[in-house]
């Protein structure tokens, strides 16, 4: 029997998911689904996500893929790592100046990267922070991670702006973090 909290869970992972496909993320649910993260798997560039999974665990997922450039999110297949590194060897085989802008965002599709990502994705979705990143992940320093995301203190919030998705501090009439400029790369 569903519970209060269950329903209201179900509500936001269906959010979640529609904001996905909103932005181009392909994401659908599958039961059973399971990869690196318990309850969601990446697989070719889509996220299949088990309905029980945690809403921190999608978001987070889904930021690998928002951070990657569309034309090699296809990579992301199960291991990102080995997807990382194709990116990167791509990249390398074209001879791409290391300030290009698909240089500069290949190198910033790492773990501080989608974590930020998720982070602005959340509260832009106005979910509260502890649903964002629970206190258990992160090596059971969620919390110390939501404290620096919402001081700006952590080191993705950096990675995003050189990446081009945000401004570290507002500027005229720049918004900054956690307000993207663009949702995907």
């Amino acid at each position: 029997m569903l519970n209060d909290s269950s329903i209201e869970a179900s509500y936001t992972r269906d959010r979640v998911l529609r904001f996905l496909n909103g932005i181009g993320i392909p994401a659908r649910y599958e039961v059973g689904a399971t990869g690196f993260s318990a309850g969601c798997r990446i697989e070719q560039g889509t996220l299949a996500v088990d309905p029980q999974c945690r809403i921190s665990t999608v978001l987070h997922e889904a930021a690998h893929l928002a951070i990657t450039p569309r034309c090699f999110r296809s990579l992301m297949d199960g291991n990102l790592y080995a997807g990382q590194r194709e990116m990167l060897r791509r990249i390398d085989e074209q001879g791409l100046h290391p300030d290009s802008p698909l240089y500069r965002a290949v190198i910033q599709c790492s773990d501080p990267e989608a974590t930020a990502w998720a982070w602005a994705a959340g509260v832009s979705l106005g979910l509260p922070g502890s649903e964002i990143i629970r206190d258990d992940e992160y090596d059971g320093e969620g919390a110390d991670n939501r404290l620096a995301l919402q001081m700006n203190a952590y080191i993705g919030i950096h990675g995003l702006a050189h990446a081009g998705f945000c401004a570290v501090r507002k500027r005229g009439k720049h918004d900054a973090w956690p307000r993207l400029n663009f949702w995907t790369q």
